[in-house]
């Protein structure tokens, strides 16, 4: 008996059954694992910028009272500032978590510094053991006797939470910029070698401390302050507008 003659369409029908089921199974649109978006998992991204105007332009910036927490004109309004050359953006922070959990990034340098010194001491002649007399012509300088360390640069902490509907986020953040603008004389001292004064280093500190509810993606002006003059003092003339942006972004999209 002479078996049946396939044509070619039923052989190349044949042929995309055989061959299209495994690419189906393994990520192909009609068969993606990832295909209700809603069940995937969320993370937080937060963005925080310290843009520096000048104190007459931040007041006309703000003459409009402002009813709402969406200031993407105002931030818009900025960057048509920063092309022209009269508004600066001085840092960016960024650090993305879950929510309910706190996420940290940084940008720093450590400065290891005395923060307390013993008094300077007579040293005494002799054996160890013996009793012996303080020699007058020599002085220990002060000794440090504890130490201290302080982070300089950019740091940001966050702690978000995506509210129930999905739209909002409540942010806790601190934001914060530290810069070390010198070093203070705590105690004139010489030695054997010449000025050996002891030194304090002084810092300059920007920084916000606040909780927020914000809407997905909208940047809002979270924050004015005063950053440092070419002496590391505050300068009033000058000030940086904070602003803080959340994205929420699905894993996997």
């Amino acid at each position: 008996m002479i078996p049946p003659i396939r044509t070619t369409a039923a052989v190349a029908a044949c042929w995309l059954a055989c061959v299209s089921t495994p690419y189906a199974e393994t990520g192909t649109p009609e068969h993606d694992p990832f295909a209700k978006q809603d069940s995937l998992p969320k993370m937080i991204r937060v963005q925080v910028e310290f843009i520096e105007v000048s104190h007459p332009q931040y007041t006309e910036l703000m003459a409009t009272p402002r009813k709402t927490t969406n200031d993407t004109d105002l931030r818009a309004r900025l960057t048509a500032l920063t092309k022209e050359g009269k508004a600066t953006v001085v840092e960016t922070l960024a650090a993305t978590g879950k929510s309910g959990q706190k996420a940290t990034s940084e940008s720093i340098e450590e400065i290891i510094y005395a923060t307390e010194y013993e008094p300077p001491e007579l040293p005494c002649n002799g054996v160890s053991g013996q009793k012996s007399e303080p020699n007058p012509n020599t002085v220990n300088g002060p000794t440090p006797s504890a130490w201290d360390t302080r982070n300089t640069g950019g740091t940001l902490e966050i702690e978000p939470n995506i509210t129930d509907d999905g739209h909002f986020i409540d942010i806790r953040l601190v934001p914060e910029i530290v810069y070390h603008v010198g070093n203070r004389v705590w105690m004139e001292w010489k030695d054997d070698h010449g000025k050996a004064n002891i030194e304090m280093p002084d810092f300059y500190t920007v920084r916000m401390n606040t909780s927020l509810t914000v809407v997905d993606g909208q940047p809002f002006l979270a924050a004015a302050l005063s950053p440092k003059n070419d002496k590391g003092a505050c300068d009033p003339t000058r000030k940086l507008m904070v602003f803080v942006r959340a994205d929420i972004v699905t894993v996997g999209k």
